[in-house]
């Protein structure tokens, strides 16, 4: 249900005329937020998930960290540490070669 939730977020940011990964960002900490619902801290804890870019600010800064949030909220912001990550697995699969040899 919340992963729904993501996609009417997005699709009704950009129909407001956010850019998509406005809309993205937005929508994932929304969906993150659980029980701890400051902008700033959910906002920078998508944007830090998106761009593995290390510590994020307000509640997820260089002196905090993520167990704040609920299993769930967990789970969202995983899914959008690999959705930034993407372009190292096929990058990792040209390197193994039991991927790519037939036997």
């Amino acid at each position: 249900i919340y992963m729904g939730l993501t996609v009417v977020t997005v699709i009704a940011l950009l129909c407001c005329g956010m850019p998509f990964f406005d809309s993205l960002l937005h929508a994932f900490g929304a969906a993150a937020g659980g029980q701890y619902n400051v902008f700033e801290t959910n906002f920078s804890a998508a944007l830090t998930c998106i761009s593995n870019v290390g510590p994020g600010l307000g509640g997820v800064g260089p002196t905090q960290s993520f167990a704040l949030y609920s299993p769930f909220s967990k789970l969202v912001l995983t899914f959008a540490m690999l959705l930034g990550r993407l372009e190292i697995y096929p990058m990792l699969l040209t390197f193994i070669p039991m991927t790519w040899i037939k036997k």
